[in-house]
């Protein structure tokens, strides 16, 4: 195997599935994504920011064990934040749709702020350089369940509470 980062990637994440005597069909199933995905991911595709957090965290990984900034347009590397509000969305099974009417956006605006491409003042403050510092929107904690605006920003910025 190639010691570029994406076949590294790869082969640590097989490593640690063949430990626990899984399939790549089970570690798909734990991680909530499609076989296909840890197949192409262990022959070395790079796995985008939310399944690579899937992986790392059914497996056991430190999220910063893995070095995951390797391609530029990886929303993990631009914005890794971006991909912990869409997980949450996802686990509590609310659709883009519904996150969006509660934090009035539209779903287009709400789907390309968690791909980390959208600079939205209706979702979040930015500093000069345009980056997203803190969210701002009530609706969107309250949907997401969290107590407050403060407790979804450290949510965002870490992916724990």
């Amino acid at each position: 195997m190639q010691d570029n980062p994406a076949s590294i990637v790869g082969n640590r994440l097989r490593v640690a599935r063949r430990q626990r005597g899984w399939t790549q069909a089970r570690l798909a199933r734990e991680a909530k994504v499609a076989r296909e995905s840890i197949y192409r991911i262990e022959h070395g595709r790079m796995p985008f920011g939310d399944t690579a957090m899937r992986l790392c965290d059914v497996l056991g990984f430190d999220r910063a064990e893995l070095s995951l900034d390797i391609r530029e347009t990886d929303a993990i590397h631009l914005h890794p934040s971006s991909t912990f509000l869409r997980d949450r969305r996802k686990a509590l099974d609310l659709t883009l749709a519904e996150v969006a009417m509660a934090a009035g956006v539209s779903a287009a605006t709400l789907s390309r702020f968690e791909r980390g491409s959208e600079r939205s003042q209706a979702l979040a403050s930015h500093d000069a350089e345009g980056r997203a510092t803190e969210l701002v929107n009530q609706g969107l904690a309250e949907i997401l369940q969290f107590a407050s605006i403060d407790e979804l920003t450290k949510f965002w910025k870490s992916g724990y509470l």
